[in-house]
C-alpha cells in the first residue's frame, strides 16, 4: 500500500479580507504558525505538526469588530483539530481515533468531516478490522471525496468487502480503481481478475492477470491463474509453454498448485514421461496435503505406462477403499500392474475392487472377467466359477462371449466344487465335448462326496447321471464301481449285483486297484441277498485275485465258509474254516464253533462236544463261549445223554446269567426231565422260562409243553389258573395285545412316528403291565427321537436298560448315546458308551463305543483318554478305514493339546495323506495353524492354498482356511491382500456360525479411520 497523502485547505482566501491594521498582528501570527504546521505535516513530520496544531486549538483571538475575520480564524482552529487527530493517525498514537471522533461530533458541518470518516475506516482497515472498517467507510460516499483519496477509498473499501466475502460489491469497485493511473491500480486489477477467476469468468480473469505479466509485486502469484485458466480452458500446450519458464526461474507462491497444473496437462497430452516427472515433483512439494483420488489414479496410471510399476502400485493402492470412477480405474490398472509384475493374487483382488463398482460399465466389465480368469488360474475354482456364470447372465452380448465360454469349459473341467458345477453345466442350453467331459467327472466326483458323506441315494443318482456319457473310460468304470457300493449300502443288493457284473465286464475296470475287491463287494452283495451260491463263487474270485488285504482275506475265507454253510455244502464250508483255524488267524473262535456246528450236522455229536470243547480252553473269553457251552450241553441232549446235558446246561447258567442262551437251556432242561417222566421236575424248569423270561420264544414253548404235561394229567383248569397267573397266559387278553402291539410296530416300521408314539400309548393305558415292554417302549423312545422330543424317551430307554436280557438292551444304549453326543453333553454320553463297551454282546455295538468315546473325550479336551480309546479303535479288528483316518485325526488334535507338535502333525499328515473326507480339511487346518503358529508364513499359507483346492466341499472348513490365511498375509505384511481376503469371506459366505463375526472383527482391526484434510487456494493479502 502507498502512505495516503493529507489534504489542507487553500490559505488564500484566509487573507483576502486582511487589513494591514495594528490589530491584525495577532491574528497574522495565528495564520503563520498554521501555515508552519501544515508545512511540517506535508514533510511527515508530524510529531512537530501535532505540536503546532495543538498551540492553535487552544489560541483564544478575537478580533472586535470583525466578526467574518474571527469566523475564518475559528475554521482555521476547527481544521487544525483536524490535523492533529490525521498526524496522531500517521504515528499510530493511542490517542488517533479518538481524537478524529472528538472532531467528528464537535464539527459535523466541517469540510473535513467526511474526511475524518475515511480516516476513522482507514485506522480500522490497517488493523485488519474489515467490517468495523466498512461502517465508517460506509459513513461516506466516493463522490464526497475527490481526486486521490477518492480512488484510495474505492481501493480499501473493495479490499474491506473482499475480505468479508463480498465479491460481487467488491469486484465492482476493484473494476473502479484498475482502469485509473494510481498506486492502487495494480492491487486492484489482482483482485478484480482473483473474483472473475472465483466466478468462473475465465477470460475476464485472464485477460486482467495478464496485465499484471509485469508486475513484480505479484510476479510470485498472478502466473498461477494463469495457468490455472489456460487448463480449465484445455489449453494443455500454452499451461506447459507458460508454466514451465516461469516454474524454473521465479519462486512461486503456488508453486505446488502450477506444478499439479503441469503434471495434468501432460497427462491429458499423454505425454506419461514428463507427466510422471511433474506429478513426482509436485509431490515432494505437497506432502499429501492436497493430492486427490484423481491425482493418486493419474499418478499412478502415469508411472504404469512409463513402466515403472513399484511407484504405480504405490499410488493406485490409496485408490482401493474409495467408491468413485478414480477408484474403479485405478483398480483395474493396479491388477494390470501386478500382472506385469507377476502378483497374480494381488491382481486378481484389484479386479474384483474394481468389477464392484458401476461407475464405467464397460471397465466393470473387463474387470469382472480378469477376476474370473485369474481366479481359474489361482485355482479358486469355486470363485471362478460364480464370476464367469454371474459375467455370463450379467453381459449375455458380451463381445468376449466365446472366450468366456471356453473358460468356463475349463473352470468346469478343473474344478473341485462339484455341485456348482453340476448346476451351471446342466443349465447350457448344449454342451460342447469338454463340457460333456467335464459333466462326467464332476458328477462322479460329487457322487463319491454323498458317497462319503453315507448320502447313498443321492450319491447313486450322481453316479447314474455321470454314465450317460462314456468319454473317459476309467470315469466310467469307477462310476459304475461305486455306484454298486452305494446300492449295496442301502440294501439294495440285487441292483448292486448287476452294477458290479457290470463292472468286471469293463475293459478300463482290469487296470483300476478296485478291481479284484469288485469281486469282494459283489459277493457281500449276493450273500446279503441270500444268493449264496453266487456269493461264494465270488468271495473264491476274490481269493483268487491279485490286489487283496490281510484283513480282506481273512472277512472273505469266513464268509466263504458261511456261504457253504448255508448251502449245506458241508465239505467245502469245513475246508475254508480249517483254513482260518490251521492259520490261527482273527476269527479262529468262530471257525471252531462253526466247525463243531458242521461236525454235529454231519451226525458227529462227539467230535462235535470236542470242537466245541476246544473252543472254550483256547479261547475262554470268546463272544462264542456261551454258545459253545450250550452247544456242548444239547449235543448230549440229542445223544440222550440227560444227566450230562443237564449238568453241562446248569453250569452254563451259572458261567453266564446274561447269556441269551438260558432260556433255552432251561427248556432243554425241561424236555429231558420231561423225557425221563419227571414232569414235576420239567414243569419248574419250564415255569422259570415263563417267570423269568416271559418275553422269549423259549416261554411260550415252555408253556405249551407245560399246558401239554397237564393235560396229559387232564388237569387243565390247573394250567388255566396257572396260566392266567402269568404275563403270558390269558389268551384272549394277550391277543388283544398282540393286535395292539403289532399295529404299533407297523407304523413304527412305516416311519410314522406320531402316530406310533400315540399307539404305544394306548397300548400301556390298557396293559400297564404289558408282555412286550421293551419292544413298545423302544418303539415310543426311537419315535420321540425322531419327533426331535429326545428329552421324552429318555424313561423309556432308561426302563429298558434296567434289563440287561432285553433284545432292545445295547440297541438304547446306543441310541441314549446318540441323544447325548447330539446335544454335546459328551460327560453323558461317556456313561452309556463305557456301558455299551463293557457289555455289548455285538461287536458292531463295541466298535460304536469306542469310535464315540474316543470323539466323547476329544471334544471334552481330555487328550489321555481321547489317545486311550484312539489306540483302542485302531486294535477293533472291526474298525473301517476312515474310522481309522478320524482316529489319526483326534489323536493329532490330542498330542497338540500335549504341545507335542511332532506327533500330532505326523498323525494330521496320515489323515490328509489317506483321506478326502471332512476329517482331512480339519486335520489340513490344524496342520496349516501349527505352521502359522511357529511364523512358517509362507508354509501355513501354502498348506491352506491346499486344502482351498483339494477340499473345496467343505464349506465351513475353506471359510476357517481363508481366515488363517488372511492372518498369514498380516505375518507376511500383506495387509492389503489380508483384507482383500476377508472381505472376500464377508461377501460371500452365508452360514450362521463363527465365521462370519471373526472375519468383520480381523477385517475392523485392519482398517483404520481415513483423516479428513481441508483445501484452501484463497490468496492471502498482499
Amino acid at each position: 500500500m502507498v502512505r495516503a497523502k493529507h489534504y489542507v485547505i487553500s490559505l488564500s482566501v484566509l487573507f483576502i479580507s486582511l487589513q494591514a491594521t495594528a490589530q491584525q498582528d495577532q491574528a497574522f501570527d495565528y495564520y503563520r504558525v498554521y501555515h508552519s504546521a501544515t508545512d511540517l505535516m506535508d514533510k511527515g513530520a508530524y510529531a512537530g505538526a501535532i505540536e503546532q496544531f495543538r498551540l492553535l486549538e487552544k489560541s483564544a483571538i478575537r478580533t472586535g469588530s470583525q466578526p467574518a475575520f474571527e469566523s475564518q480564524l475559528s475554521l482555521i482552529k476547527e481544521n487544525a483539530q483536524y490535523y492533529e487527530a490525521f498526524c496522531a493517525l500517521q504515528l499510530n498514537n493511542d490517542d488517533a481515533e479518538g481524537l478524529l471522533l472528538k472532531f467528528i461530533k464537535e464539527h459535523p458541518e466541517n469540510p473535513l468531516t467526511k474526511l475524518a470518516f475515511f480516516q476513522v475506516g482507514k485506522s480500522y482497515f490497517q488493523r485488519e478490522d474489515y467490517p468495523a472498517s466498512l461502517v465508517w467507510f460506509n459513513k461516506v460516499e466516493a463522490g464526497e471525496l475527490s481526486g486521490a483519496i477518492n480512488t484510495e477509498y474505492k481501493f480499501r473499501k473493495g479490499y474491506a468487502l473482499f475480505a468479508t466475502n463480498d465479491y460481487k460489491d467488491a469486484q465492482i469497485l476493484f473494476g473502479e480503481v484498475k482502469n485509473k493511473v494510481s498506486p492502487f491500480t495494480e492491487d486492484a486489477t489482482y483482485y478484480f481478475a482473483y473474483i472473475a477467476y472465483l466466478n468462473k469468468d475465465y477470460s475476464i480473469a485472464l485477460l486482467n492477470f495478464e496485465k499484471l505479466k509485469n508486475s513484480k509485486k505479484y510476479e510470485a502469484s498472478y502466473p498461477y491463474y494463469i495457468t490455472a485458466v489456460y487448463f480449465l480452458d484445455h489449453r494443455y500446450d500454452d499451461v506447459i509453454t507458460y508454466a514451465i519458464p516461469i516454474l524454473n526461474s521465479t519462486k512461486q507462491l503456488y508453486e505446488t498448485e502450477m506444478l499439479h497444473l503441469v503434471a495434468a496437462s501432460y497427462f491429458a497430452k499423454k505425454d506419461y514421461q514428463n507427466a510422471a516427472s511433474y506429478y513426482t515433483r509436485f509431490q515432494d512439494l505437497d506432502l499429501g496435503k492436497t493430492q486427490n483420488t484423481q491425482d493418486s489414479y493419474q499418478i499412478g496410471y502415469a508411472n504404469y505406462k512409463i513402466a515403472n510399476y513399484p511407484k504405480a502400485s504405490k499410488e493406485l493402492q490409496k485408490l482401493i477403499d474409495k467408491k468413485d470412477i478414480y477408484s474403479q480405474n485405478g483398480s483395474y490398472t493396479l491388477g494390470d500392474v501386478f500382472l506385469k509384475t507377476n502378483n497374480k493374487q494381488s491382481a486378481r483382488s484389484a479386479f474384483l475392487v474394481a468389477s464392484k463398482l458401476d461407475f464405467d460399465p464397460q471397465l466393470k466389465e473387463d474387470a469382472l472377467y480378469e477376476y474370473a480368469k485369474l481366479s481359474y488360474e489361482l485355482n479358486f475354482n469355486s470363485q471362478a466359477l460364480d464370476a464367469t456364470r454371474l459375467y455370463l447372465n450379467t453381459y449375455p452380448r458380451s463381445a468376449k462371449l466365446n472366450e468366456v465360454k471356453t473358460l468356463l469349459a475349463e473352470e468346469l473341467l478343473n474344478s473341485h466344487n462339484y455341485r456348482e458345477a453340476i448346476d451351471i453345466l446342466e443349465a447350457l442350453p448344449s454342451m460342447s465335448a469338454s463340457a460333456k467331459e467335464a459333466y462326467q467327472k464332476v458328477t462322479y466326483y460329487r457322487g463319491l462326496e454323498f458317497y462319503n458323506e453315507r448320502a447313498f441315494e443321492n450319491a447313486q443318482g450322481l453316479f447314474m447321471r455321470s454314465l450317460k456319457y462314456n468319454i473317459d473310460p476309467k470315469i466310467t468304470a469307477y462310476a459304475t464301481y461305486w455306484m454298486a457300493e452305494a446300492m449295496f449300502e442301502m440294501r439294495k443288493y440285487t441292483e448292486s449285483i448287476a452294477s458290479f457284473e457290470n463292472f468286471l465286464q469293463i475293459p478300463a475296470a482290469k487296470t483300476l486297484p478296485v478291481y479284484n475287491y469288485a469281486n469282494y463287494a459283489l459277493a457281500y452283495a449276493a450273500f446279503n441277498g441270500e444268493q449264496y451260491k453266487k456269493a461264494a463263487n465270488y468271495f473264491e474270485k476274490f481269493l483268487d485275485g491279485d490286489e487283496k488285504d490281510k484283513n480282506t482275506v481273512k472277512d472273505a475265507t469266513i464268509r466263504v465258509a458261511d456261504s457253504y454253510f448255508v448251502l449245506k455244502s458241508y465239505t467245502k464250508a469245513m475246508e475254508y474254516y480249517n483254513r482260518i483255524i490251521a492259520a490261527h488267524e482273527q476269527g479262529e473262535d468262530y471257525a471252531l464253533f462253526q466247525r463243531g456246528m458242521i461236525q454235529g450236522l454231519q451226525g458227529a455229536l462227539d467230535t462235535r462236544i470236542n470242537t466245541m470243547n476246544s473252543l472254550l480252553s483256547t479261547f475262554p473269553n470268546s463272544n462264542y463261549a456261551d454258545d459253545a457251552a450250550f452247544e456242548i450241553g444239547y449235543a448230549y441232549f440229542l445223544k440222550s445223554d440227560g444227566e450230562t446235558s443237564k449238568t453241562k446246561l446248569m453250569a452254563l447258567i451259572d458261567k453266564y446269567p446274561r447269556s441269551s442262551y438260558i432260556p433255552r437251556a432251561l427248556v432243554t432242561m425241561g424236555l429231558i426231565d420231561y423225557n425221563a417222566d419227571k414232569d414235576d421236575v420239567a414243569v419248574q424248569s419250564f415255569k422259570r422260562v415263563v417267570a423269568e423270561y416271559p418275553s422269549t420264544d423259549e416261554a411260550k414253548q415252555a408253556l405249551k409243553q407245560i399246558e401239554k404235561i397237564y393235560t396229559d394229567k387232564g388237569d387243565a383248569q390247573t394250567f388255566i389258573t396257572y396260566a392266567a397267573t402269568t404275563p403270558i397266559g390269558n389268551y384272549t387278553s394277550a391277543e388283544q395285545e398282540s393286535i395292539m402291539n403289532t399295529a404299533a410296530n407297523n407304523l413304527y416300521l412305516r416311519g410314522d412316528w406320531a402316530g406310533t408314539v400315540a399307539a404305544v400309548n394306548a397300548y400301556f393305558d390298557k396293559f400297564p403291565k404289558a408282555i412286550f415292554d421293551k419292544q413298545g417302549k423302544f418303539m415310543r423312545a426311537q419315535s420321540l427321537v425322531a419327533l426331535k422330543r429326545p428329552d421324552e424317551a429318555i424313561p423309556d430307554y432308561n426302563y429298558i436298560l434296567n434289563d440287561w436280557t432285553s433284545a432292545y438292551t445295547e440297541k438304547s444304549l446306543i441310541s441314549m448315546s446318540q441323544i447325548y453326543l447330539a446335544q454335546k453333553k459328551y460327560n453323558e454320553a461317556v456313561t452309556f458308551l463305557k456301558r455299551l463297551e463293557v457289555n455289548s454282546e455285538y461287536e458292531a455295538d463295541r466298535t460304536f463305543a469306542l469310535n464315540n468315546l474316543m470323539l466323547c473325550y476329544a471334544e471334552m479336551e481330555m487328550p489321555d483318554d481321547a489317545l486311550k480309546y484312539v489306540e483302542l479303535v485302531r486294535e477293533n479288528t472291526k474298525t473301517s478305514e476312515e474310522d481309522k483316518f478320524r482316529s489319526s485325526l483326534f489323536a493329532g488334535k490330542a498330542y497338540l493339546l500335549k504341545a507335542d507338535t511332532t506327533a500330532g502333525l505326523k498323525e494330521l499328515n496320515e489323515v490328509v495323506s489317506g483321506t478326502k473326507t471332512i476329517a482331512a480339511a480339519e486335520a489340513k487346518y490344524n496342520i496349516a495353524n501349527v505352521e502359522y503358529r511357529k511364523r512358517n508364513y509362507k508354509a501355513s499359507q501354502k498348506t491352506c492354498f491346499d486344502l482351498i483346492n483339494k477340499l473345496s466341499s467343505y464349506d465351513y472348513w475353506v471359510a476357517k482356511t481363508y481366515i488363517l490365511l488372511a492372518d498369514n498375509y498380516v505375518g507376511l505384511k500383506d495387509t492389503f491382500q489380508a483384507k482383500a481376503t476377508l472381505q472376500s469371506i464377508i461377501d460371500n459366505y452365508k452360514a450362521d456360525d463363527d465365521i462370519l463375526p471373526s472375519a468383520k472383527a480381523k477385517l475392523d482391526a485392519l482398517s483404520p479411520a481415513p483423516e479428513v484434510k481441508k483445501d484452501d487456494n484463497k490468496p492471502t493479502k498482499q
